[in-house]
């Protein structure tokens, strides 16, 4: 999964490219020498391919991205796990991806450096270099989207297993006595309790629409601005459920800095106050760090992995 330094002056006209593979959704970018964003485009994450492979497909889009740039590196971040060989290893949310050598492809068809990491990676990564968390020495970054991802920083570098590969942290175990069945076999599991999804599904059960309503949480929010208690408790309990688990990765990391990010992070105003409240009554077990949302949109992840060949710098 590491990657290989690359200097690029200011002159240099090639372009690093960073994706970021979802379950749902792939983005691309394109960034130049100086981290500006030149070019960003979306897709729907394939479940299948039928017809050529999965680099194939990255690759068509790859080039699509600039044409007539060079282009001199190429970063993914992907929903793991992610081996230590850069394989993804994610048949629950990315089958189409699993076991396919796509850094490997992609090396071959453009010529250039490529590597992959946890898609949690490349948010804290984005949020170090460009994003709420500039310079950070020491980052805790947490995203609430269909999981929960997370990493943690040290001097710009990603803390690793024993193994090479990225703490699935999402996963711990939390206070409740049961959440909703998840797949990585916890019955009590963070990510079953406090992600965008469970958010997702406690609005439309309170507006009464289908939990896949696309505006639920949205018209939540807008109610529970309007003092509308119901709404209010809803993003109330939210906050409980992110603090829950957040407590622990707090007293096992003490990280300075914390980032919230994803599709949840923008309601963040909503449950923030609940989140720090409980997280104050943990007293010194944990260091109260500082808690910011995002300051990236959607395109942070793959702005992330476009950073993957470029060491951190401190002034």
């Amino acid at each position: 999964m590491s990657a290989e330094p690359l200097n690029l002056n200011e002159g240099s006209p090639g372009l690093r490219v960073g994706i970021d593979i979802g379950g749902t959704g792939i983005r691309f970018v394109a960034l130049d020498a100086k981290n500006h964003v030149l070019a960003r485009l979306a897709t729907t994450t394939p479940g299948a391919f039928t017809n050529g492979t999965a680099a194939e497909f990255l690759a068509d889009h790859i080039g699509g991205l600039a044409p007539g740039r060079t282009i001199e590196a190429i970063g993914i971040g992907a929903s793991g796990p992610v081996d230590a060989d850069g394989i993804i290893r994610n048949p629950d949310t990315l089958l189409s991806f699993t076991g396919e050598p796509i850094v490997a492809s992609l090396a071959g068809v453009f010529g250039v450096p490529v590597a992959i990491d946890n898609d949690a990676v490349c948010a804290a990564l984005a949020e170090q270099r460009v994003g709420a968390a500039k310079n950070s020495r020491s980052l805790l970054h947490v995203t609430l989207g269909t999981g929960i991802g997370a990493c943690m920083l040290i001097d710009g570098k990603p803390l690793r297993g024993g193994d090479g590969m990225h703490p699935e942290t999402g996963h711990i175990t939390v206070a409740v006595a049961t959440t909703s069945a998840c797949y990585c076999g916890r019955e009590a599991c963070w990510e079953q309790n406090a992600s965008r999804q469970t958010l997702q599904r406690s609005a439309a059960d309170l507006l009464g629409k289908g939990p896949t309503h696309r505006t639920a949480i949205a018209e939540l929010a807008a109610r529970a601005r309007r003092g509308e208690k119901q709404a209010t408790d809803v993003f109330r309990d939210y906050g409980l459920a992110i603090a829950d688990g957040l407590g622990t990765l707090l007293a096992a990391y003490r990280p300075e800095n914390v980032v919230l990010g994803g599709s949840a992070a923008q309601h963040f105003d909503m449950y923030s106050h609940t989140v720090e409240r409980s997280l104050q009554r943990l007293g010194p077990w944990i260091h109260y760090a500082q808690l910011s949302k995002t300051g990236l949109d959607d395109y942070g992840g793959a702005i992330g992995a476009a950073f993957l060949h470029v060491p951190a710098v401190y002034s």
